[in-house]
């Protein structure tokens, strides 16, 4: 059986959270994947997509170049672990439509996978 840890990962854009939320929406918008990972003290945190830009938790009208990123990424991603299947992996991205999975082993980012990668 194909593990996560038998697939070369992709590199994406990884911020601390205390990044401006101005500078990561300029990153999703050059980003191919539209994803930039979140580390903080060298641990996973979460992710920002555009999912998270337009969930409404960003308040209107401020300047987002005085917000931090921390606050609006999405921790509760669904993540792969290198142990993980190939198999169970894509079945995940394919299910909730990822864009891109982060690989987490423990609380420490390797990269993301995405679903041309499982094929």
């Amino acid at each position: 059986m194909k593990l996560l840890r038998d697939i070369v990962l992709r590199t994406v854009p990884v911020v601390e959270p205390e990044r401006s939320l101005a500078d990561v929406l300029a990153m999703i918008a050059e980003e191919s994947l539209q994803t930039v990972v979140i580390v903080g003290d060298g641990m996973y945190m979460g992710v920002f997509t555009p999912d998270d830009r337009d969930s409404g938790r960003i308040p209107a009208g401020v300047d987002r170049a005085n917000l931090a990123v921390g606050s609006y990424a999405n921790g509760l991603r669904f993540v792969g672990s290198p142990s993980m299947s190939v198999a169970d992996a894509r079945e995940l991205i394919v299910k909730h439509n990822l864009r891109a999975m982060p690989v987490v082993a423990g609380r420490i980012y390797k990269g993301v996978v995405t679903p041309e990668d499982l094929m």
